[in-house]
């Protein structure tokens, strides 16, 4: 579960379109059916289904405009990992060829038709719902080091600044769902060492 878990999280931050939103509400509708009565993020998720109907909601696309496009480079919502972790707070940044290096020693690559940049949240969350199918040591080592050098340091700070300039509740509630996604995987990675 917890792949589609982090690829639910990332479409959640990506460029909302009617198909990408239809997309999500199939897997949310999955996870919810296969969740444990308890899971951390069950009732964000419940309160977030309405959102993701088949109802095609363009507010929601307006919004990511307001938040993450509309104000660039001066948005306090930056999207980034290096606009958080790098001191410049300038993109394209040391962090950003970490990321960029990391997913090459897996073959991956961001498409430039994207648009995204390696440290991008969409990116980085994408990267690690691949790393959640895979099961050996070196992809244990590499998820504590994509959790610990980078989600962790910058991603507490991205959600702060969004619930910060009350965004709709769309994106409220999907950074609900991002800060619980990624204190379960702290807990996980400090009660397992």
């Amino acid at each position: 579960m917890r792949p589609q878990l982090y690829l639910l999280a990332s479409g959640l931050f990506n460029q909302p379109t009617h198909t990408r939103l239809k997309g999500l509400h199939s897997l949310l509708s999955e996870l919810l059916s296969a969740m444990p009565t308890d899971a951390p993020w069950r009732k964000t998720l419940i309160a977030l289904e309405p959102h993701l109907n088949y109802n095609y909601d363009k507010n929601i696309e307006v919004e990511y405009s307001r938040l993450f496009i509309l104000a660039f480079p001066n948005a306090t919502v930056q999207p980034y990992g290096s606009y958080w972790l790098e001191t410049e707070q300038c993109l394209m940044g040391r962090s950003t060829m970490e990321i960029k290096e990391m997913m090459a020693e897996y073959g991956i690559e961001v498409a430039e038709n994207t648009g995204l940049l390696p440290d991008h949240i969409v990116s980085e969350l994408e990267f690690m719902a691949y790393l959640a199918n895979l099961d050996d040591e070196k992809v244990v080592q590499t998820q504590r080091q994509l959790l610990e050098q980078h989600l962790l340091r910058w991603m507490p700070q991205f959600i702060a600044a969004l619930k910060k300039v009350e965004p709709a509740s769309y994106y409220q509630l999907a950074a609900d769902f991002l800060d619980q996604l990624i204190n379960s995987d702290v807990q996980e990675l400090y009660n397992s060492k």
